[in-house]
């Protein structure tokens, strides 16, 4: 597979990753319509797609890779939040491919995000305008770094917006309420659920024979976790469950391939966010002078460091009231 690999035609949205055989990952290129990543997965006679990007041209892209690479059509869809940028390329499989979700996943795909897209399409000038808005807070930014970011989320909404004329809202057409496996002629994955952390439910692909595990965004590559929708410490306690499983090579939701170092990271990183909050709030100080701390400088999604400060602090207060 390596060497179909090297002669795919190519994607502008994501480069593919060699990760063992018959297991590619599909990682995003910043600014593109991808943003999140996606995995490939030839069971034998059976091809698998983990996520399904950002935009429809995306998994275009990736639904001619997984035909490409393994010779198959794709079969299964795995969505394994309900977040766009893993769920927008749906329709690119349909009807072919059945789309495999946990329940949870899907009654919220079905309410609260098919109600979220309803909105993004009655108010498609302000968003536009707000776009506009952005693209001239990154002109007067002066942190090399940060702007190099906000001009990735700048163009990764313009994709976004360009394709929401054509894009059909596609739910999973199958559910499961904690495990599954689908089995193929050369090899068995098992979909995972320990409840939700990132989002109200997560899913995981585990691959136990190749010790992988396709994470979605429970595990962020270099990245600051998005906290927006999460649940700190149940994320915590769901870390703590896929390490008792066999891993040793993680595809993240976003970021490049990676181990259970990156695993521990983002364990680190939210133990931290709740420290530095629930002191901050103990000494009744604002959360909005906090800087990000020296260990994740470096991490992309920097814009998020606030709002997770502002998550854990409403989190933190409530519990008090």
């Amino acid at each position: 597979m390596k060497n179909r690999i090297e002669s795919f035609r190519g994607s502008d949205h994501f480069r593919l990753n060699y990760i063992a055989d018959r297991v590619i990952a599909a990682i995003a290129v910043p600014g593109t319509g991808s943003l999140g990543n996606a995995a490939i997965i030839d069971l034998g006679d059976t091809t698998l797609v983990v996520d399904t990007f950002s935009t429809i041209q995306a998994a275009e892209d990736l639904k001619a890779a997984a035909e490409y690479l393994t010779g198959n059509p794709v079969s299964y869809v795995i969505n394994t939040h309900w977040h766009s940028d893993h769920t927008s390329g749906n329709q690119v499989f349909l009807p072919a491919a059945h789309i495999i979700s946990t329940s949870t996943t899907r009654e919220i795909m079905n309410t609260f995000a098919r109600d979220r897209l309803a909105q993004y399409r009655e108010n498609t000038e302000q968003l536009y305008q707000a776009i506009e808005e952005f693209k001239e807070q990154i002109q007067q930014e002066t942190d090399e770094k940060l702007k190099r970011e906000m001009a990735w989320e700048n163009a990764s909404d313009r994709e976004f917006m360009k394709m929401l004329p054509n894009l059909v809202h596609s739910l999973p057409t199958i559910t499961f309420d904690q495990q599954m496996t689908i089995h193929g002629s050369n090899r068995s994955i098992q979909l995972i659920t320990f409840g939700g952390g990132h989002t109200q439910s997560d899913a995981i692909v585990y691959i136990p024979e190749d010790k992988i595990v396709v994470i979605g965004d429970l595990v962020l590559s270099k990245h600051h976790p998005v906290l927006t929708y999460a649940n700190p410490q149940e994320w915590l306690n769901i870390l703590e469950q896929i390490e008792l499983l066999d891993v040793e090579t993680i595809v993240p939701g976003h970021g490049e391939v990676c181990s259970l170092q990156e695993l521990h990271e983002v364990k680190g990183y939210i133990t931290d966010i709740m420290a530095i909050v629930t002191e901050a709030v103990q000494s009744k100080n604002s959360i909005d002078e906090i800087e990000v701390p020296e260990l994740y400088r470096s991490w992309y999604f920097t814009t998020y460091f606030k709002t997770n400060l502002s998550k854990v602090y409403d989190m933190i207060t409530k519990l008090e009231d």
